[in-house]
């Protein structure tokens, strides 16, 4: 159980990529401070969808960097 829950009332933009679909949970609770969430979205999407490696590449290695930390993903 998270310890600040989610703003369900957030409105949150179409997701095109599984990234942010399985980040949804973490982009609304960061609703609570909508400047922050904003920002978070925006660095995620330049992270994700930018530069030379893959994104399949990245995807994967935000899954593995979760396994070694015990984070569900």
């Amino acid at each position: 159980m998270a310890r600040i829950p989610p703003d369900d009332s957030v409105q949150l933009p179409a997701f095109e990529s599984a990234s942010f679909a399985t980040m949804e949970t973490l982009f609304r609770t960061m609703g609570h401070r909508p400047h922050i969430m904003q920002a978070a979205m925006q660095l995620l999407e330049v992270v994700m969808h930018q530069g030379t490696v893959e994104p399949q590449l990245k995807e994967l290695l935000a899954i593995r960097v979760s396994q070694v930390n015990h984070c569900f993903y």
